[in-house]
């Protein structure tokens, strides 16, 4: 009896210690395919400046349009949590995004100077339209939630304010794309596509379970420009960039991305 548990505690210890054993393997897998992975984003980021260099210093459009379509790894672009906006002043935030044209929950806020004569939520298709109602959405979440309508109120502003995404969405597409023959620049609206059709963000709030979810889609048009087209400010190529957010804004965790799409080859 002595030898037979003597024996189960030998097969048991033997079995836990090939367990930590491919617990190990896995983790020493897993570790590779991440540094892999980083270093493929690396290397494919690497590959793509050096075609942007030649293709544009021969002015080959097609070839520059073809290799932005291979590099997949636009089509996902991790990034970090957006930068801290508490110290901007909520005045300041408030301007900002009192000049956006911004889908809220599916109902369609435009500036003043946008708004239309129809197909427009009449009470607040003004400037002042999507700080009112963040305002009073703010206060209904809030009645079933521990957060304080105020700083819900504020920590929507500060995402819905795109400077600082903006900033950020610049460097990003001067990392990977700018050279001495490409320029980056965001489009002002009339170098916009014509197929544009004017929402800058498409905002949802909601409260499960007490916890303020957001979901934030921010639309940023660029264009790469060559030394002559800045001279005439057309770009060469557009861009349209997209940074894709899900957040609990009642602990302040959020994931961000960002997209980047090419016109089509033909």
């Amino acid at each position: 009896m002595a030898s037979y548990v003597q024996y189960n505690a030998t097969m048991a210890t033997a079995s836990m210690s090939m367990a930590s054993h491919s617990m190990d393997q896995h983790s020493s897998v897993m570790s590779l395919s991440i540094d892999h992975h980083i270093e493929s984003r690396e290397e494919s980021i690497e590959k793509l400046r050096a075609s942007l260099i030649q293709y544009g210093r021969s002015n080959d459009r097609r070839m520059t349009l073809r290799c932005l379509k291979d590099a997949k790894f636009l089509s996902y672009i991790p990034l970090e949590a957006p930068i801290d906006q508490s110290g901007v002043p909520v005045s300041e935030l408030e301007e900002e995004v009192s000049q956006e044209t911004v889908l809220l929950n599916g109902i369609l806020l435009k500036p003043r100077n946008k708004s239309e004569t129809k197909n427009v939520f009449t009470n607040y298709a003004t400037n002042s339209g999507c700080l009112e109602m963040v305002k009073a959405l703010a206060q209904i979440l809030c009645e079933n939630s521990a957060m304080n309508e105020n700083t819900l109120y504020e920590r929507v502003l500060g995402r819905i304010a795109k400077k600082s995404a903006s900033a950020e969405v610049s460097d990003k597409l001067n990392f990977m794309m700018g050279n001495t023959f490409l320029v980056i620049k965001e489009l002002s609206s009339e170098h916009m596509p014509k197929t544009f059709n004017g929402e800058t963000s498409d905002l949802e709030l909601y409260n499960t379970g007490g916890q303020i979810q957001m979901i934030l889609e921010s639309r940023f048009h660029y264009g790469l420009f060559r030394e002559k087209d800045l001279i005439i400010n057309r770009p060469w190529i557009n861009l349209l960039c997209s940074i894709h957010e899900r957040t609990n804004l009642s602990t302040n965790e959020s994931f961000r991305s960002l997209t980047i799409k090419s016109p089509s080859l033909y």
